[in-house]
């Protein structure tokens, strides 16, 4: 949470709206719900009001809620509500019946009516107590300040005392109306079965994408096995036993098969150290994401900028799938989209990690369907999404046809 003082401003800013926006929307929305449910069975005249009401639950349900989370610092998320598939002149009536039976446009027409109660009853004790502590304090005593002389029988030299302290218990009120309105945010928001049914497909769908992520690696690993390291040390296996089938009869050709062998050997090494690095490159750990990808990018084919904006290290696993996935991303430009400049930003803006890969190629990459620029198969950007969805975050895709190509990349980044 912010410094008490600031949060104390905007609690009183809170206050004010709550009983303005708080009485708007509930008496307008009440009353059209009110007359609309009296006059339906007036030749079905209510629909019209009724139909009104309900729906301006459709904005002041978000108004609010964006507004709490902005003043108040509630992290409170949309909500799904749910459209009508009817069609013609059957879909107004319908939708009015769904949203009827919705219990979100109930607990939107309770929040409204418990921020209007909130509202009034705390911007009276401010404004009641702040006329008073300023009738003492300037020595000019007005209705509510007398009232309290009165109570209290203080005496002529205890009042300003008295004001600052009243000023003191008002502050300490307008801090106490933002906590309490706090709780009403909730009511703007999924109910608190939608919300874990909600999180439980997230964990469902991050535990598939490490599923996902982890047979792709796999496959990628077998793969490089398969095309590189393997045929070498089949190939200096065949030449070392023709080396020592021909080591009596024929030493010089036996050298030579010797020194060939070597050469496979030390080839071998290196693909094998290089496969290595693909699995987790040593510079990632030790100096973090900035050297990592600057080392990627100086890799890369295609002329890549890397302008990473990070003041800490982040988690080890979200910095190996930013890498990764950026590595896989870098992959992609150089075979596929013709480009001549590549960009890669990486940044963290609150608890969100927000990585992109643009470059200036012929675009027409597709989404997570493992489609890129024609490459099908369980690589490419299938991998990558599987990637990011394992550790919780999203991925998104801009390529149209002509480019430019941007991919984003969004993760949790608090440590």
């Amino acid at each position: 949470m912010r410094n008490a003082l600031s949060f104390g401003w905007a609690s009183a800013v809170s206050i004010l709206l709550d009983v303005v926006l708080g009485s708007l929307w509930f008496c307008l929305e009440f009353t059209l719900i009110a007359v609309g449910f009296a006059t339906i069975p007036v030749l079905g005249l209510g629909i019209v009001p009724l139909a009104a009401g309900i729906a301006l639950t459709r904005i002041s349900g978000p108004s609010e809620r964006l507004r709490r989370n902005a003043l108040l610092e509630t992290t409170v998320p949309p909500v799904a509500r749910s459209r009508t598939t009817a069609t013609g002149w059957r879909r107004p009536l319908a939708q009015t019946w769904n949203d009827v039976r919705d219990p979100v446009t109930w607990r939107i027409l309770l929040g409204h009516l418990l921020t209007m109660v909130v509202g009034t009853v705390f911007f009276g004790i401010v404004w009641t107590g702040t006329l008073a502590a300023l009738g003492l304090i300037v020595g000019s005593p007005n209705l509510f300040a007398e009232a309290l002389l009165d109570a209290t029988e203080a005496a002529p030299g205890a009042r300003i005392p008295l004001g600052i302290a009243i000023l003191a218990a008002v502050a300490v009120a307008v801090y106490c109306g933002g906590l309490v309105s706090r709780t009403i945010t909730p009511l703007f928001g999924p109910s608190s079965a939608v919300e874990l049914r909600t999180k439980v497909d997230s964990l469902a769908g991050a535990r598939q994408g490490a599923v996902d992520a982890a047979a792709i690696e796999r496959q990628r690993i077998e793969r490089d096995l398969h095309d590189g390291a393997q045929p070498r040390l089949v190939a200096m296996a065949m030449t070392l036993g023709m080396a020592k089938a021909k080591f009596d009869s024929d030493p010089e050709a036996a050298r030579a098969m010797l020194e060939t062998a070597h050469g496979d050997a030390k080839a071998a090494i290196t693909e094998l150290r290089q496969l290595a690095r693909g699995i987790h490159p040593a510079v990632l750990t030790d100096r973090g994401l900035d050297a990592a990808l600057s080392a990627l990018a100086a890799r890369t084919s295609v002329p890549t900028t890397v302008d990473v904006r990070l003041e800490r290290r982040l988690p080890g696993e979200i910095e190996g799938v930013v890498y990764f996935a950026i590595a896989e991303a870098l992959t992609n430009v150089s075979k596929h989209s013709d480009a001549a400049n590549c960009a890669v930003v990486v940044g963290c803006r609150g608890a969100v990690l927000t990585a992109t890969v643009t470059d200036d190629g012929r675009g027409g990459a597709t989404g997570a369907d493992g489609t890129a620029h024609g490459e099908l198969g369980q690589g490419g950007l299938a991998g990558i999404a599987a990637r990011v969805r394992s550790a919780g975050g999203t991925m998104t895709l801009d390529s149209p046809n002509g480019g430019p190509t941007t991919l984003t990349l969004e993760l949790p980044c608090a440590s």
